[in-house]
């Protein structure tokens, strides 16, 4: 009974310090446990504070970027507005020397509209000298005509002379045929003297023919005079005129004849005048259409001149019109320049930029500048991260994990390896609904 006391005891003592030991070991795994989560919840902290380092790394180098761009930007603004400065000068160089073309041009134009003055002067003249030698000429063609006319008139009559003498002659010539007729006939008639008593009582015979003819004629007339057959006669109305009367008459016909003569005698000196009028204006005529057809030519000329003279002003109108335009347009861009320049001027003073274009094309250059250097220090961490790996640098846009820790003997990052742990996740909203797991006392 002692000894079972005695091994009741010692079976107590061991059990006790068991449970002291098994209590103790749960308090080292907690312990130890909890030290690794502080150790993990540390190396987090230390990461972010890495990443911390880096951004403001990243955002003091990219202050520094910003300020060296400012500074790259104030001297190409300083470089632009020179560039400016200069542009315009050349723009006012050239704006004075159109001016002086522009200058040399109206000089030209205005030489060149005293020339079209005095052509158009010439002009004038020449017109007037050829509407005066056309109305002459007309004059002269219409007497030419009146003259042609006469001709034709004179020459119809002098047609009719000569036909009429024509006809004469052929009368002549039948009666020169008459002629040899009868002188044949009386030689004929010289045969026939042995038949002249016949023909006595022929003659005979023939006269008393004729006076009973006669006496018939002279019954005939009788009874025609007659006042009392009333078969024979008729009234006619009127008078006779008395002899006053027809030597009045035979007077006035008589004048009529003088002034008919004098009026024949006058027309025919007038047909002498004319004609030797018409001969001499024939031989002008002739001789003038040489002097027309060379004044003809010279007034085509002098219009073929003109013309070429006044398309040549005409182009010269264009151009100046084209040169004024020009300067106009180089005026306003002038005009618009120095406005601009002003406008630029002011806005240095005021720490503005000069343009709103210069603005945003410094912006634009600012972000491309950053987006290079970010995409420089991401190729360099990606080749970093290959070299680390030994694995070709993939694009993805996940977040980055950690691959390298801080062992406590040297203080400097170790990479993983191969084999990488797990980055934690973040602890949710809903961690508030699980209870910290309390250790349970082994009871054995």
């Amino acid at each position: 009974a002692t000894r079972l006391r005695d091994f009741s005891s010692l079976y107590d003592v061991v059990k006790n310090e068991r449970n002291k030991y098994v209590t103790s070991i749960q308090r080292a795994a907690q312990s130890l446990a909890e030290s690794k989560e502080r150790i993990n919840i540390l190396q987090n902290e230390i990461d972010i504070l890495r990443n911390e380092v880096l951004q403001k790394d990243k955002i003091l180098n990219k202050e520094h970027l910003e300020h060296t761009a400012a500074y790259n930007q104030r001297d190409t603004l300083r470089a632009e507005v020179n560039k400016c400065i200069a542009v315009y000068k050349d723009k006012q160089s050239n704006i004075d020397q159109q001016i002086a073309e522009i200058s040399k041009l109206n000089t030209i134009i205005n030489n060149i509209e005293k020339a079209m003055l005095k052509l158009k002067k010439e002009y004038e003249v020449a017109v007037e000298d050829r509407n005066y030698t056309g109305i002459q000429l007309i004059d002269r063609n219409d007497e030419l005509c009146i003259l042609y006319e006469k001709s034709n008139i004179q020459e119809e009559i002098l047609k009719q002379g000569e036909i009429e003498y024509r006809r004469r002659e052929e009368e002549i010539r039948m009666l020169k045929l008459r002629q040899v007729d009868l002188r044949r006939d009386v030689e004929a008639t010289r045969k026939l003297q042995p038949k002249v008593p016949e023909l006595q009582d022929e003659v005979e015979r023939l006269m008393q023919e004729v006076e009973k003819e006669r006496d018939l004629a002279s019954n005939l007339s009788q009874a025609l005079e007659d006042p009392s057959n009333e078969k024979r006669w008729r009234k006619l109305g009127g008078k006779d005129p008395d002899s006053e009367e027809c030597g009045a008459k035979i007077r006035e016909l008589d004048a009529r004849l003088d002034d008919k003569k004098e009026q024949l005698l006058e027309k025919e000196l007038i047909l002498e005048e004319v004609t030797a009028l018409s001969d001499r204006l024939r031989l002008q005529a002739a001789e003038g259409r040489m002097d027309t057809l060379e004044l003809a030519k010279k007034v085509n000329d002098f219009q073929a001149k003109i013309k070429t003279v006044t398309r040549k002003m005409m182009a010269t109108v264009s151009e100046l019109s084209m040169y004024q335009a020009l300067a106009m347009k180089l005026q306003q861009e002038k005009h618009e320049g120095e406005l601009i320049l002003e406008d630029a001027r002011w806005r240095l003073d005021n720490d503005q930029p000069p343009t709103d274009d210069a603005e945003k094309e410094w912006f634009r250059m600012e972000n491309e500048k950053l987006r290079a250097v970010e995409d420089r220090a991401y190729r360099l961490q990606r080749a970093a991260m290959s070299e680390v790996s030994g694995q070709p640098p993939q694009r993805t846009a996940a977040e980055q994990r950690p691959n390298a820790y801080i062992p406590d003997e040297l203080g400097l990052p170790r990479p993983y390896g191969a084999h990488a742990p797990f980055k934690p996740t973040e602890i949710g909203s809903t961690m508030r609904h699980i209870r910290k797991p309390q250790p349970q006392t082994v009871v054995i």
